[in-house]
């Protein structure tokens, strides 16, 4: 057990960096960093916190400040960086239906911070012609085994059936024979594969001995973060049979999904910033949330959770109105809670791992936000608290046990 002096001060360190907004600021200026890579690193920062809090380096004599406490930002910095770099791979390593938590860094990296190139820094259709998406012919047997896979991958579920299209369509067919390797631990990465046929072996190497982490199969994928970051591969993935993948390139995926991307990223933050509940989520939690959501559409009538089921989503209405209906014992229903923009459900049933309490249909078209269970279990830490903080919110909604 900690000693209580102990546990009293690391109480008012944290209590420090949580009203003073310590890590979120710090994570901004690692992003930038991260995105912007500049020559001179401090000097970016010396301009960022300028840019920023015009008010709050003037008043604090930013110069002379800075150069006292070079060295003890550097080391921040590089622990802020680590400690994202490992929440990363912690959260990754949970997901074994994607090969993107072993696609993070190399096993061995050196002490300075590994830099990754994100898609937008790459300039592609900023000054330069854009190119020309390209059209792999398929089957449509082929067409339609990729557009269910696509359906089930988080990268790339949110899009609309045109941009889907595009997608499969820019895809190309590689195969491997037993014992090839597809991608090598410690190479540049560039290409995102889908699984059509046969099984591969992942492997990692530890202390210098390759160990096998997992297999994959069918409908399974790899390489997400090839897509989105030019890191070095961080595992082995080599083929136990015959196979066939279907690959996309980083350009390709580039000029499909960054706008849109992008976009989509700064409406669900400003949506989520917009709804009272959630307003004392820091910046980089809502973040996390928005970069996770996924938009669906229904319909007046339809079902979007039925009493008794298991509940395997959390939900935020973004436009419309939703039905609570009950039933009870002696099989009569009734409506008992009418929900509209900004209300949420289904986070009872994920939290207590129950069935839902009710029904929940649509009432004229309706758009929701949602998070599927492993990504709420992974964000609804700063979300609980929340709502614990908003208690009669919290009261009304355990009522209804959606």
């Amino acid at each position: 057990m900690a000693d209580p002096s102990t546990a009293d001060v690391q109480a008012e360190l944290k209590e420090y960096l949580n009203s003073k907004n310590i890590n979120s600021l710090f994570i901004q200026i690692v992003e930038r960093l991260l995105i912007e890579k500049p020559d001179n690193p401090i000097g970016f920062i010396i301009e960022y916190l300028a840019k920023r809090y015009p008010d709050e380096t003037r008043a604090a004599k930013v110069g002379h400040a800075i150069s006292q406490r070079t060295g003890s930002l550097a080391s921040n910095l590089t622990l802020a960086s680590s400690r994202v770099e490992s929440e990363e791979e912690q959260t990754d390593s949970e997901d074994d239906e994607y090969l993107d938590d072993i696609d993070l860094q190399p096993t061995t990296v050196p002490k300075k911070i590994v830099r990754r190139e994100s898609v937008s820094a790459e300039q592609v259709g900023a000054n330069t012609k854009q190119p020309e998406l390209k059209i792999v012919p398929k089957s449509d047997e082929e067409s339609t085994r990729i557009n269910e896979i696509l359906r089930e991958n988080l990268l790339f579920k949110h899009l609309d059936s045109q941009q889907t299209d595009q997608v499969k369509d820019a895809m190309f067919l590689v195969q491997h024979e037993p014992d090839d390797v597809v991608i090598r631990e410690g190479d540049a990465g560039d290409n995102f594969y889908v699984i059509d046929e046969g099984t591969f072996d992942v492997y990692i190497k530890k202390e210098g001995v390759e160990t096998k982490l997992k297999s994959l199969g069918p409908g399974e994928s790899f390489g997400e973060l090839a897509l989105m970051y030019s890191t070095p591969r961080s595992a082995t993935c080599k083929a136990v049979t015959k196979a066939r993948l279907w690959a996309l390139d980083r350009i390709s995926f580039k000029i499909i999904l960054q706008a849109t991307t992008t976009a989509r990223r700064k409406q669900h933050k400003s949506f989520l910033e917009s709804v009272p509940t959630l307003e004392q989520l820091t910046e980089y939690e809502i973040l996390t949330i928005a970069d996770a959501l996924v938009e669906d559409s229904y319909e007046d009538g339809d079902v979007i959770c039925t009493q008794g089921e298991v509940g395997d989503a959390f939900y935020i209405i973004k436009k419309g109105s939703a039905s609570v209906i009950q039933t009870d014992a002696l099989g009569e229903s009734q409506e008992i809670a009418r929900l509209d923009m900004g209300h949420y459900f289904g986070e009872v049933a994920l939290i207590f791992a129950q069935p839902r309490g009710a029904t929940v249909k649509a009432v004229g078209p309706l758009q929701l936000l949602s998070l599927d269970r492993r990504t709420f279990k992974r964000v609804m830490g700063p979300m609980e608290t929340i709502l614990k903080r908003n208690m009669k919110a919290y009261k009304r909604i355990a009522a209804s046990n959606i």
